[in-house]
């Protein structure tokens, strides 16, 4: 009987040295495909469509320095905007795909209906850490993940030039809460977008209140043509 269990024990033993073996080397073997993973060609044409990977945020508190500091200006010298065609909100791309997408890109997400505009760099993770924002543009890229950083705001000074959300009332606390609350997978957006999209310009994240998503699309109000003039 104690050989036998010398026997079964043994045994187990082999079974649970192969099992981690095992583990191990697909362990591997998912890291390396991770590693050697290609994100998606991002379009350059004219209002072409994209499936966004990841879509995080950030903003003044959580900003690199904290600020509202931007490493491309194209607009304006710093991070902001309403979300119009004619004042889209900054946003940041990894390093590595700016030839895809180059500073002054207009982009314009459905699911916001706002428009954005190209003027940061994105590298690190979010304030969420990799369990909401991922492993930040530059990892998950490496992970064949494309991440794009939209500007959320928070800043606290009150009236700040081009941050329509900026007040008091915002803090590192509420800001980040709010970035984890809307980050999100898989979002459709339109890259090089034109002009004439319906837009809803209200802030994501107003004096420490996040703003939830637009519901229904806004109706344009169609252009009246010029009366003719009448002939007598």
């Amino acid at each position: 009987m104690i050989r036998s269990r010398s026997k079964t024990l043994a045994l187990v033993g082999v079974c649970m040295v192969a099992a981690l073996l095992l583990a191990t080397a697909e362990a591997a073997t998912s890291k390396k495909k991770a590693a050697n993973a290609t994100a998606a060609p991002i379009p350059t044409g004219k209002d072409a469509t994209f499936v966004l990977d990841s879509m995080t945020f950030y903003g003044y508190f959580d900003n690199s320095p904290p600020g509202t500091a931007i490493a491309h200006p194209v607009l304006r010298a710093h991070a902001g905007g309403v979300g119009t065609f004619a004042d889209p909100i900054t946003f940041a791309v990894a390093p590595e795909v700016q030839k895809s997408v180059p500073p002054g890109t207009i982009m314009y997400i459905p699911s916001l209906q706002k428009y954005f505009i190209m003027e940061d760099d994105c590298t690190d993770s979010g304030p969420g850490g990799v369990a909401v924002q991922g492993q930040g543009c530059d990892g998950e890229l490496l992970s064949g993940k494309n991440e794009f950083d939209l500007w959320i705001d928070g800043d606290p000074k009150t009236n700040a030039v081009d941050n329509p959300g900026a007040g008091t009332g915002n803090t590192d606390k509420n800001m980040t809460s709010c970035e984890d609350k809307l980050t999100t997978s898989k979002v459709t957006v339109i890259m090089n977008a034109s002009d004439g999209k319906a837009v809803d310009t209200t802030p994501m994240l107003v004096n420490g209140k996040c703003s939830p998503l637009p519901t229904s699309t806004p109706v344009t109000p169609p252009t009246t043509p010029p009366t003719p003039p009448t002939c007598t």
